[in-house]
Order: structure tokens, then sequence, then C-alpha cells
């Protein structure tokens, strides 16, 4: 079955909404039924998947304004989990 760009959205978002969930419920000292990087690398996956997604958007649209946001939250992330530019035992 080919998916809708629409219904690739809502999915995506609906995983991020999830893991910012759990990350939330961690922030509050509730039970965490994973570690923070975990939940962090799981949103960040996410957040890679929307960003490819909206490569190649229309000048000035609003999902240049969003793919412009996520690159900005991408790099912040990955300049603090992996302050040394690459992740151990990865590939880069």
């Amino acid at each position: 079955m080919i998916r809708s760009g629409g219904d690739v959205k809502k999915n995506t978002e609906a995983q991020i909404n999830a893991a910012n969930l759990d990350l939330d419920a961690f922030s509050q000292g509730g039970p965490a039924i994973q570690a923070p990087t975990t939940i962090t690398d799981r949103m960040h996956a996410l957040l890679i998947t929307r960003a490819d997604a909206l490569e190649g958007c229309t000048e000035g649209s609003p999902e240049e304004a969003e793919l412009a946001s996520l690159a900005d939250a991408i790099e912040a992330y990955e300049a603090v989990r992996w302050p040394s530019g690459k992740a151990p035992g990865g590939k880069g």
C-alpha cells in the first residue's frame, strides 16, 4: 500500500508526539521505560525522517520554514549528542 504524503506526515507527527510525551514523562520524574538517549535518539530519527520528506520543498513555502526549523533542531541535538562529530562505533 502506498501512503499519501498526508498520511506519512500524520504518522510522523504522531511518532514525534509520542516520543515527546516519553521525554516529558522522564523529565517529570515519571517512570522511564527507556534510557533518555534512547528516547532522544528516537526523536532525532523522526526529525530526520520529516526533514528528508521536506527536501526539495518550494522556496518561501511553510514547508521551507519547517525544514529550516528542523535543521536547526537537528544540528543542535547532534552537537550535544555527538560533540566529536560522530557516534562511537559509527560509520562517520
